[in-house]
């Protein structure tokens, strides 16, 4: 069972996470379903998770890739050393939150869209073009494996949240 870690006991989630080799690739095949399952557990109810979060200082993360809030047919992938290679210039404010900085909502500025690249499920390199909703969720985790986290990058804090 996974066990997310709080950002005020984890120190990883203040470290830069180290690339999966290719040798490693496919024992983080194995981390990913497990964080696929926790994340699909309804009792969860999350759309996204880094390895950092659960003490694996890995560049790895589970997205599920919403249109919007609304969305009940997103996909949920892995990227495995996920890479912004661009993104535009125009951002957005939105509220965002964390598994790691529980009952907290702040707004956060973000790129409107971008385009990565990834190592998939299969092995496989890919490159994807992200907008809004997408964009922000996987920006939201790339940020973890850089250190970074979304109370870094506040612009305004709001109400506390009931999980």
């Amino acid at each position: 069972m996974l066990k997310i870690q709080k950002w005020v006991t984890n120190e990883i989630l203040r470290k830069v996470s180290e690339e999966i080799k290719k040798e490693e690739l496919q024992k983080y095949v194995k981390l990913w379903q497990e964080m696929l399952k926790y994340i699909k557990d309804p009792e969860n109810g999350w759309v996204w998770l880094a390895a950092p979060q659960i003490w694996y200082n890995k560049r790895l993360i589970v997205v599920s890739l919403l249109r919007d809030r609304e969305d009940e047919n997103y996909s949920t992938i892995m990227m495995i050393n996920p890479e912004i290679l661009e993104h535009s210039e125009e951002t957005y404010l939105e509220n965002e939150w964390c598994l790691s900085v529980p009952w907290e909502r702040w707004k956060v500025e973000r790129w409107l869209e971008m385009k990565i690249k990834y190592i998939d499920k299969n092995l496989k390199e890919q490159k994807l073009v992200l907008k809004w909703l997408q964009a922000r969720i996987v920006q939201h985790e790339i940020d973890h494996l850089n250190w970074i986290l979304f109370v870094d990058k506040v612009v305004k804090k709001e109400k506390r949240l009931n999980f």
